[in-house]
C-alpha cells in the first residue's frame, strides 16, 4: 500500500472515531467543573462561542486532546501501517479535506453539545497521537509474546506516548521486563509506568540497574530528611525553623515506600539482584545489611 493509501485509510478511521462522540470523563471533566464551576450545556456552549473568553482555546484544546480509548482503537491500524514522519502533511491534508463536527458528552446525564473541528485544532490532536512513531521491532515481539492479548495494546499505546530515545539498553531493557517481571501479574503496570518515567529522565544509553539504584538511594534519603523533619517538629513548629531558616522539604513518604518496592520488584526480575545500604538512620547509627528484611527494617524506622 502506497503512502497516499495508508494516510487515506487513516485519516478515515479518526474521523469514524470522533464522528461517533467523546464521551468526556476524568482530568477533562475535573478541568471542565473546577474552571467553569460546574457549568450547564448552555453554559459551555456560550463559553465556546465567545471569542473574547481567555479560557476558550485551553478547553477546545483539552476536549480535543486524543485519550487512552481513542489510541486503543487506533493502535493496530497504526502498527500495520507504519507510516513515516514524512507522510504526516499527507495524513494531515486528508483529515482536514471536509469538515467535521463532533458531540461531547458529559457524564452523569448532563448533555452534550457540538464543537466544530478547526484546522488550528487538528495539527495538535495528530501529532498527539504519535502516528509515525513505531516501537522496535524487539520490543514488539516482547510485548506479543509475554503479555495477555487483552492488555498488548495498552502497553504498546503507553510505549508509543513515551518521550524516551529508543536506544539499544533501554530497548534490551524493557524486552526483559516483559518477559521475566509477568505482565499478567497486579503491579506490572505500576513497574513498566515507573521504567517509562525513569528512561524518559534519562539522557543517554545509562546503564539501567544503577539507574534504578540511583533512583533507590534518592527514595531512601527522602526517607531520612523527612524522618529528621519530624524529629525536628517535636522539639519546633514549623514557622520556627523556617525563622531559623530552615530548608523545609515535604516528602510523601507513602509514595515513597511505593517507589521503592518497585524498584526492587524491577530490580530483582529484570537483573536477579537488589542493593542495600548502610548509614542510613538520621542518627547516625550504622546497621547491617544484607536481607530483604534488614532493609524493610530501616524503612520502618525512617517512615
Amino acid at each position: 500500500m502506497d503512502s497516499q493509501k495508508k494516510c487515506e485509510l487513516l485519516a478515515r478511521e479518526i474521523r469514524n472515531i470522533l464522528e461517533n462522540g467523546i464521551n468526556l470523563t476524568g482530568d477533562v471533566v475535573h478541568f471542565i467543573d473546577s474552571t467553569f464551576s460546574y457549568p450547564t450545556i448552555e453554559t459551555l456552549q456560550a463559553i465556546l462561542d465567545d471569542e473574547s473568553n481567555c479560557e476558550k482555546d485551553s478547553l477546545i484544546e483539552l476536549l480535543f486532546f486524543p485519550d487512552e480509548a481513542m489510541q486503543l482503537k487506533l493502535e493496530e491500524l497504526l502498527e500495520r501501517l507504519q507510516l513515516e514522519q514524512s507522510n504526516e502533511e499527507k495524513l494531515l491534508a486528508a483529515f482536514c479535506r471536509e469538515p467535521l463536527e463532533v458531540n461531547f458528552c458529559l457524564p452523569e446525564g448532563r448533555g452534550s453539545f457540538n464543537l466544530p473541528l478547526s484546522s488550528d485544532v487538528a495539527p495538535g490532536l495528530l501529532q498527539r497521537l504519535h502516528v509515525s512513531k513505531q516501537l522496535a521491532p524487539d520490543l514488539r515481539v516482547a510485548i506479543d509474546r509475554h503479555a495477555g492479548e487483552n492488555d498488548r495494546n495498552g502497553y504498546k499505546v503507553k510505549l508509543r506516548n513515551a518521550r524516551f530515545e529508543q536506544h539499544d539498553n533501554k530497548i534490551r531493557f524493557l524486552c526483559e521486563l516483559f518477559q521475566k517481571a509477568k505482565p499478567e501479574s497486579h503491579d506490572f503496570g505500576r513497574c513498566l509506568d515507573f521504567s517509562l518515567s525513569l528512561l524518559d529522565e534519562m539522557t543517554d544509553d545509562n546503564d539501567m540497574y544503577q539507574a534504578l539504584m540511583a533512583k533507590k538511594r534518592f527514595y531512601l534519603r527522602s526517607l531520612q530528611r523527612a524522618k529528621k523533619l519530624d524529629m525536628q517538629l517535636q522539639k519546633s513548629n514549623l514557622e520556627t525553623l523556617l525563622s531559623q531558616g530552615k530548608r523545609i522539604i515535604l516528602v510523601d513518604k507513602a509514595d515513597a515506600h511505593k517507589k521503592l518496592s518497585i524498584i526492587d520488584r524491577i530490580s530483582r526480575a529484570v537483573f536477579g539482584k537488589t542493593e542495600y545500604y548502610e548509614d542510613l538512620d538520621p542518627d547516625g547509627n550504622r546497621f547491617e545489611v544484607s536481607s530483604d528484611q534488614d532493609i524493610q527494617d530501616i524503612i520502618k524506622k525512617l517512615s
